[in-house]
């Protein structure tokens, strides 16, 4: 895992990217190299995990083709492909992926891709062809910022270091402020500021001198199905997440697990013990408030399963220390609440171990949110209703009518066409905030440009999902998964140079379960059925069926109450910033309601919080 730079100006000399570089130390505190050659400039920040030895330094060019490459990641079927090359008479110098990477691109081109079975964001730089691969893994667990300046094209590995480059421009995106404020994150392919774009994840790019291609290499089809038995698919999964977790164990430092007490992380604490670890350390955060609370659970499992077992307490009065640092970190509006949890639990994590699994990834793997259960109407009625998605005027329509009938149409298309719920149950709400608080001029120029947004992501669920329940699947892993979900992961642990794992994230598990009929993972209505049922071989049924807990922060208390004026405090300091968007009259009543009590307005709080906090940092160049 590392940190990787990169400036390609066609016909010139690219600009120096140590500023990226320094401010992504973090990521590689192992070593840190920059190349240069005529019209391109790579750096890289290791974090060594494969390979200690120089040999696996980076960037890392090959002797032949002159081709060069800087990489993120982990390529765990890096061995079975280096074998292949071996037969077609490459010869290698190191013992790690990167140069298995490399090699594999000189004799298969973009096509490599495909082949590989990890997580990554790398750029290789094509000696011959003059340009640029750059690529993200399928799911997004690896991130991917790039910037076309002029006629230059700079990327890094997280935004805070890229806007770094006095190249960058830092000009605001409204309608990723717009974004932000809906979902808790900005998805990809935006970014706070308009120069910048994210790779989205499932794709690969070709830069040379006529500017940026982009190309999608891999989509979740939940449409083509097979017919199995539960028993046979238990054993297909069992077999299949065993080989998943065996491949993540591969390391020459350190290794251990995260461990919530969750079904998902205690059933790969139970596959890696299977798998032949041994001395086995876990980890997890927990809080004294027991509504939060799951460190119990976690210690009940690691005393089942004879690990090691480690416990760090977030004390509520971390949270106004914590929470500017943590923005800073993110680089961007963010407000997945567990973000603080999950950097303070990499903190203590990375005392130990410089490797750990996690359980990541399992509620979009196996249907674990309870939404995915609430679609029997919607389930009986979808062969009557068909497979076409409604159209985006209809949508509108509903979403603009604010009379009786209005709000019964929206709950029937909710019922019968769920896909569209987040546009019309919660986006409806929240745009009632924003049309409250958002100038005249920005509600115009937004133009319910998110509720467009949006539409598109449930008319693309319908194409690649026939089923209600798989549409939200497929929904969830595209954005919920890849734009929040692992952002939260990669910038708290990689913030602690901390590699984390995910074996329920392995592509070829999404693609075996996304074949498996839904019936069949959502069995009387019990979410995460498969593996539950899986786990039961290793752990006990009072721990795998209790009530989902999720992790979660105890938000509403921090931003009234006792925290109601850090809360105040951090809006009046960023109201330079935010009376660019925001009519503060407006705002500041919503806060008002909320930090004395008379009304709950708490997510949408916390996003002006978080918001605030940011436009802090960015006004003091610090983002």
């Amino acid at each position: 895992m590392c940190g990787i730079a990169g400036y390609f100006k066609p016909g010139g000399q690219p600009g120096n990217i140590k500023s990226i570089l320094d401010l992504l130390s973090h990521r590689g505190p192992d070593f840190q190299h920059i190349h240069t050659e005529e019209q391109i400039e790579l750096g890289h920040t290791r974090l060594s995990i494969l390979d200690l030895s120089d040999r696996g330094n980076q960037p890392m060019k090959d002797p032949v083709s002159g081709n060069i490459i800087v990489f993120n990641g982990e390529i765990y079927n890096f061995k079975s492909l280096r074998e292949e090359l071996i037969r077609k008479g490459h010869t290698f110098n190191s013992s790690g992926d990167t140069e298995v990477l490399l090699k594999l691109y000189g004799e298969y081109g973009e096509k490599c891709i495909t082949m590989l079975r990890g997580m990554f964001a790398f750029a290789i730089w094509d000696k011959a062809k003059q340009q640029l691969l750059i690529a993200r893994d399928r799911l997004g667990k690896k991130p991917f910022f790039y910037s076309q300046s002029g006629n230059g094209f700079i990327f890094g590995s997280e935004i805070r270091a890229l806007a770094a480059h006095p190249d960058i421009s830092k000009d605001i995106d409204v309608q990723a402020i717009d974004l932000f404020m809906s979902t808790g994150c900005v998805p990809a392919p935006f970014s706070i500021y308009s120069a910048v774009k994210k790779l989205p994840a499932a794709h690969y790019g070709i830069v040379n001198a006529d500017g940026l291609t982009l190309h999608r290499y891999w989509s979740l089809d939940f449409t083509k199905k097979i017919e199995c038995s539960e028993e046979e698919v238990l054993d297909s999964l069992h077999s299949q997440l065993m080989e998943a977790t065996r491949i993540r164990l591969e390391s020459d430092v350190p290794l251990g697990a995260l461990l919530s007490g969750g079904v998902d992380s205690s059933l790969i604490v139970a596959l890696m013990a299977e798998a032949g670890s041994k001395s086995i350390d876990t980890f997890t955060i927990g809080f004294h408030e027991k509504k939060y609370d799951e460190s119990g659970h976690a210690a009940k499992v690691a005393k089942h399963l004879g690990v090691n077992h480690h416990v760090e307490y977030l004390d509520p009065a971390q949270f106004e220390y914590m929470l500017p640092a943590v923005v800073r970190q993110y680089g961007e509006p963010f407000s997945d609440d567990a973000s603080l949890a999950t950097m303070l639990l990499s903190e203590a994590t990375r005392k130990h171990v410089t490797v750990a699994l996690s359980g990541d990834g399992g509620d979009e793997l196996a249907c674990g949110y309870s939404a995915y259960t609430h679609v029997k109407l919607a389930s009986a009625l979808a062969p009557l209703i068909g497979k076409e998605p409604l159209a985006e005027k209809n949508i509108a329509s509903a979403f603009n009518n604010s009379s009786a009938l209005g709000a019964l149409r929206r709950k029937m298309i909710c019922k019968l066409h769920p896909e569209f719920k987040r546009i019309l149950r919660n986006e409806y709400k929240t745009a009632r905030y924003k049309n409250d608080v958002y100038r005249a001029e920005v509600r115009e120029q937004l133009a319910q440009s998110t509720l467009s947004w949006m539409y598109e992501l449930s008319r693309q669920a319908c194409t690649h999902a026939h089923n209600p329940s798989e549409r939200l699947l497929w929904m969830d892993t595209v954005h919920f998964l890849a734009d929040a979900l692992l952002v939260k992961v990669d910038i708290a642990s990689m913030a602690h140079s901390l590699e984390v794992r995910s074996p329920l994230l392995d592509h070829e598990l999404f693609e075996y379960m996304a074949s498996l009929p839904p019936e069949l993972k959502l069995k009387g209505g019990e979410s995460k059925y498969l593996l539950k049922k899986l786990a039961e071989r290793y752990l006990p049924k009072d721990i795998l069926y209790r009530r989902k807990q999720g992790f979660s922060m105890p938000v509403a208390k921090w931003t009234s109450g006792d925290s109601a004026g850090f809360t105040r405090d951090a809006i009046s300091q960023a109201t330079p910033f935010l009376k660019q968007f925001f009519d503060m009259d407006a705002l500041n009543r919503r806060i008002d309601e909320h930090v004395s009590g008379r009304k709950k307005h708490k997510n949408f709080v916390w996003n002006i919080l978080n918001l605030s906090l940011w436009a802090i940092e960015h006004e003091n160049g610090r983002v």
